[in-house]
This record gives C-alpha cells, sequence and structure tokens, in this order.
C-alpha cells in the first residue's frame, strides 16, 4: 500500500527501495549506517570541545574548594594568598585575576539576628584600606550584603582603579573593576574563619562595567561556586 497519495506521487521509499535492493549488500549496509556514522561525529565532535572543569580544594585551617574551566589557569599563589587564578587570553577579554586568603576567625559577637555578616562591613574597611595608598584612581562604587548560594553570606565592596599592564606597549594606565568579599557560612555561632575573595577585572568586553565583575565570562563560576570544605556547591 503506498504510503504517499497517488496526487503526490511516488514516495521516496517507493523510488529508492527497488535501487537500494539491486546494491551489493555491503553498499546497502553503508549507505544505512551513514546517518548513524554522523550523529557518532557530531557527537565526538561535542564532546572533545565540552569545557574541562577542574575542582581546586585548599586544605588547611580554613578549608575551601572552587570549580574553574579551560579560560581560567591556577597561577603560583603569592604571600598570604590561598588560591589564585587567572584568565588566559581570550577574545574579547581582559586581564582578570581572582584571589582567596583566610581573613581571619568568624566575628566572636553574636548578633541578635541572623549571622555574623555585619560585624564582616567592619572587617572590610580594614582589608579595603592598604589598596586606597596603592592603587592609581582609587574609588569605592558600593559596598553592602552578597548571598553565594543558598548558604553563604558576605559582605561585598565594589570598586575601581587603574593599572598599566606588564607587557602593555602603551602607557596609558587601564581601567580595572574589583570585588572584594568577606565570606562566611551565614548561621549563628559559626566557627568557619573568613574567607576573602578578592576579584580585579581589566574592563573589557566580557566585563564592561563593575557590575558585570565576577558575573560575566569564565570567573563567573569560580566566584559563585566556592564552598567551605571540600565537597563541591
Amino acid at each position: 500500500m503506498p504510503i504517499a497519495r497517488p496526487e503526490y506521487g511516488p514516495s521516496l521509499k517507493d523510488i529508492a527501495g527497488p535501487r537500494l535492493a539491486a546494491l551489493r549488500r555491503p553498499v546497502r549496509w553503508a549507505i544505512l549506517a551513514a546517518p548513524v556514522v554522523l550523529l557518532l561525529l557530531v557527537a565526538a565532535v561535542a564532546y572533545a570541545r565540552r569545557d574541562v572543569v577542574t575542582q581546586a580544594v585548599i586544605r588547611g585551617p580554613l578549608t575551601f574548594n572552587t570549580r574553574y574551566d579551560a579560560g581560567l589557569e591556577r597561577v603560583r599563589a603569592g604571600t598570604g594568598e590561598l588560591l589564585h587564578l587567572r584568565t588566559k587570553p581570550g577574545e574579547g577579554r581582559g586581564v582578570e585575576d581572582l584571589v582567596y586568603r583566610d581573613a581571619g576567625p568568624a566575628p566572636a559577637r553574636i548578633e541578635p539576628a541572623g549571622g555574623p555578616i555585619a560585624q564582616l562591613a567592619l572587617r572590610a574597611d580594614d582589608v579595603m584600606r592598604p589598596l586606597r595608598a596603592t592603587l592609581q584612581d582609587y574609588q569605592v562604587r558600593s559596598a553592602g550584603r552578597i548571598r553565594i548560594g543558598s548558604d553563604y553570606g558576605g559582605w561585598i565592596v565594589r570598586y575601581q582603579f587603574k593599572r598599566r599592564i606588564p607587557g602593555d606597549t602603551t602607557t596609558q594606565a587601564r581601567t580595572f573593576f574589583g570585588a572584594r568579599v568577606l565570606l562566611l557560612p551565614d548561621a549563628q555561632g559559626t566557627k568557619e574563619r573568613v574567607l576573602d575573595v578578592s576579584l580585579q577585572s581589566q574592563r573589557s568586553q566580557v566585563v564592561s562595567n563593575i557590575s558585570e565583575v565576577g558575573g560575566n565570562g569564565p570567573m563567573r563560576t569560580p566566584f559563585y561556586g566556592v564552598a567551605f570544605g571540600t565537597e563541591k556547591p
């Protein structure tokens, strides 16, 4: 019984069936297997181009972990740094450095409501003070509470400054945006040490304004995907 109405002419099966049957069996199998091979090739290419995510686990008095993809590289941590991530060159990207430090024990005084996040605002002032004297055209743009996932709360200071980039042939200082976060588990009486997260991003197509720091490009995963302990968030 034909699968197409007569006015539409013969179906593909009616046309190709006799011709396919006339071919040798190996040829028929090759033709029938071609779509499957094509799908496998597409899947292989997609798998090869997937973003490989690396988990970095830092153990010590302050134990935490975060994840980053192939757009970042882990560089040698400097003095006082626990982990240092940096962007690799890429289209539309600028220089970005994400640094994690130990900012000391949690505030001892218990707040009447919520976790000890408000007290981190006072500590943030001490953390930011050295930048005022060392960064060109330093200015604070905003400050306030921030949430990282459902379990962590902190105090964030957003700022901007200018800096010359090593290897840049021009003498012009570039605009950078910064985000400094003091982070804790948002729970009363936490004994966890305070995690100091510092991100500095050159203004670029990926990070075009200060609100995009940590939210665009490869830095988004490690900035918002950080967690205390060794388990992934």
